[in-house]
């Protein structure tokens, strides 16, 4: 569920540094929520990723109940029932029956004209929701069409956004369009709306507030905000009267584009790494020894352990190629292509926890995995980040830091069979 608490524990600030810092003033008039709208939109965009992850482990785990898989060549036609939460990955995902819970859909195109009784989590270069959600909707997409109900809330990171006459959104609608995209709200919103893009038209029923962060902002005679309506842009839009039930709120856009920028590279930089922390506890709260080993096997060789991680990635993306050209193992590729994708970006946990151990038994006397691993993160974070070289640290990190793990557990599964266990 897309909740409110994070919302209600900041107020709304209008100016969250002054124009006196420079460069750091990209942190513009509605910080609290700016931030909060990319974390949400970058959580469901690399959500996308990892929830097609988890699709793969439900395909070879052959659960026995409670959820429905569905492969690349399987939809939902218009007299079927679901009634489990439907976790659905392939080409054109086409849902047109009824599902009872929650549905996860990701390919290059997914189009919902069914009716969905949970949430709809839906990763695709277009999404189109025809249909009823009962709850929240969560998407990350090249473009989103809504023409259907939703129950709750919209969170939506696009290209583009179109919110029909014929759609309404009973919670919040929080998005963020990418590029020079375009967001047409001509729906009902419940509740409040937040978000930013180059071109914002409004045309619908709003319940509550509307806070944005706009190039261009186009009101049409139609809409109507009951609350407050508050924006950033270049210029002042022409308001009819009578649209905004408050007050209206606007604030003059003063910042370079170099400014910007920079804003928006730290804002994403900050998202980055806490998303990146929130894995690496997660996997020390399951795997505490096993991390420990692994980090601690990144210094006994570094050099074959470059080597052999080097070689995992090579194998790990053209083997994927390889099955793309049979056709008939494109499905196959496709889930080692995101295992190996996922694998490039979380190894380098394991060389941040021996990094930030490593500095932290000098400075402290004494390491704890968490505080290795928050210190070791960062650090990794800030030289990964520098021009030229950055990207470069990040391959070595990376390389090594799958070397370790595939000979530690080459070395675990060596000692398992000498001791007959597998």
């Amino acid at each position: 569920m897309v909740r409110r608490e994070l919302r209600k524990a900041f107020p709304h600030l209008k100016k969250f540094c002054s124009k006196s810092f420079g460069a750091l003033s990209c942190f513009r008039g509605s910080a609290v929520q700016e931030i909060m709208a990319l974390w949400r939109v970058f959580i469901g965009i690399r959500f996308s990723l990892f929830a097609t992850f988890f699709i793969i482990f439900l395909v070879f785990s052959n659960p026995a109940g409670g959820v429905k898989v569905l492969g690349p060549e399987e939809n939902v036609s218009a007299d079927m029932v679901i009634d489990d939460d439907l976790y659905i990955v392939g080409g054109d995902v086409i849902i047109q029956g009824t599902v009872l819970g929650d549905v996860w859909a990701f390919g290059g195109r997914v189009d919902i004209s069914g009716n969905v009784s949970g949430d709809v989590v839906a990763g695709a270069g277009t999404v189109i929701i025809n249909g009823n959600v009962g709850d929240d909707v969560r998407v990350g997409a090249g473009a989103l069409v809504l023409n259907g109900h939703v129950g709750d809330d919209l969170l939506a990171g696009t290209g583009n956004i179109v919110v029909s006459n014929n759609a309404d959104i009973g919670g919040d609608a929080v998005y963020w369009i990418f590029g020079s995209g375009e967001m047409e709200l001509r729906g009902d919103v419940g509740g409040n709306v937040y978000g930013g893009g180059e071109h914002v038209t409004l045309a619908g029923i709003v319940g509550g507030d509307v806070d944005l962060e706009v190039e261009n902002l186009n009101v049409l005679p139609t809409a109507r905000i009951n609350g407050n309506l508050t924006y950033l842009s270049p210029q002042e839009a022409s308001i009819p009267s009578g649209i905004v039930g408050k007050d209206i709120n606007f604030t003059k856009e003063e910042l370079t584009k170099e400014e910007k920028d920079v804003g928006a590279s730290l804002i994403w930089w900050l998202v980055r790494y806490l998303f990146l922390l929130t894995i690496g506890l997660l996997v020390l709260r399951l795997l505490p020894n096993q991390t420990a080993v692994v980090a601690e096997t990144i210094s006994v060789s570094p050099l074959a352990n470059l080597v052999l991680g080097l070689m995992i990635a090579v194998v790990g993306l053209s083997v994927p190629i390889l099955l793309f050209v049979t056709v008939i193992g494109i499905p196959i590729g496709l889930l080692l292509l995101l295992a190996t994708i996922i694998v490039l970006y979380a190894a380098r946990l394991y060389f941040g926890i021996w990094l930030g151990g490593l500095i932290s038994s000098r400075l402290f006397k004494k390491s704890r995995q968490w505080l290795d691993l928050v210190l070791g993160l960062f650090i990794l974070s800030v030289f990964t980040s520098l021009p030229r070289i950055g990207f470069l640290i990040y391959l070595l990190v990376t390389f090594i830091s799958i070397g370790s793990l595939f000979s530690e557990q080459r070395k675990f599964y060596t000692e398992m069979r000498k001791k007959g266990l597998l």
